[in-house]
Parts: structure tokens; C-alpha cells; sequence
């Protein structure tokens, strides 16, 4: 379900910004360079189950805030997620968002590290 609702949170200065968002059912991943450039991403449309995977490797997942259900302006929340992704698969999202690039050979794209994922994203959106 898509969601519009404004997003806020106290978590947000717990993000290590750069951070990748990851929208499930999509190739296509969004590197946010900054937490301006995930303002500017987060006016548009956001999936529930959207995931945010940050520079420390940190996961986050967004939840609509249910603190107050009588009023009719809710927010969407990152909250640290209860299953955290692991290198291994924000890889395998960084091979696909780079085949929708355009670039071949992705099988071949490896990190050990979190920071090798980021250098690798950072690579694929300047190209």
C-alpha cells in the first residue's frame, strides 16, 4: 500500500547517511547521499514495506506512526528492523539495480564490506 503520509521520526538522526532505499518488488534502488536527498525521495511515493539500509548497515523498515488514531495527519516512522539485512542480499539488490543500469557481468560484482557496497552504489549512480 502506497503511503503519502508525512515522514517523521526521532530515529532519522540514527540513519548513517549515505543509505540505500529499497523498495521490495523493484530493481531499481534510490542512493540517498544525504538525509536531504531522502527528503526530497520521501515527498514522493512510499511503499509500507520500503527498506532502508544505511552506512553503518543498519536496517530500517517504516511503520505508520499509531500513536494517535483520532487524528487524521499520521507519519511514517523508520524503526530499526526486526530482521536486519545482511550483506548478502543488499548485494544481490545492488547486482540488480545495476542490470536495470544497463550493466552487464553483475554476477561478478562482490563487497565484503559495507563500505564496498556503498563505493560500488556510489559508482553506479555517477556512471
Amino acid at each position: 500500500m502506497k503511503k503519502n503520509a508525512p515522514l517523521t521520526s526521532p530515529i532519522n538522526s540514527k540513519i548513517q547517511w549515505p543509505a540505500i532505499l529499497i523498495h521490495v518488488d523493484h530493481d531499481e534502488l534510490v542512493y540517498c547521499n544525504s538525509e536531504q536527498d531522502w527528503q526530497l525521495e520521501a515527498q514522493g511515493h512510499l511503499d509500507e514495506m520500503s527498506q532502508l539500509f544505511d552506512s553503518s548497515g543498519v536496517s530500517f523498515c517504516l511503520e505508520l506512526d499509531k500513536t494517535n488514531d483520532l487524528t487524521q495527519d499520521k507519519h511514517l516512522t523508520w524503526l530499526a528492523a526486526a530482521e536486519p539485512l545482511d550483506l548478502k542480499q543488499v548485494l544481490i539488490y545492488v547486482r540488480r539495480h545495476a542490470s536495470t543500469l544497463g550493466h552487464c557481468c553483475t554476477a561478478k560484482l562482490g563487497a565484503n564490506t559495507v563500505k564496498q557496497v556503498f563505493d560500488i552504489m556510489k559508482y553506479l549512480e555517477e556512471g
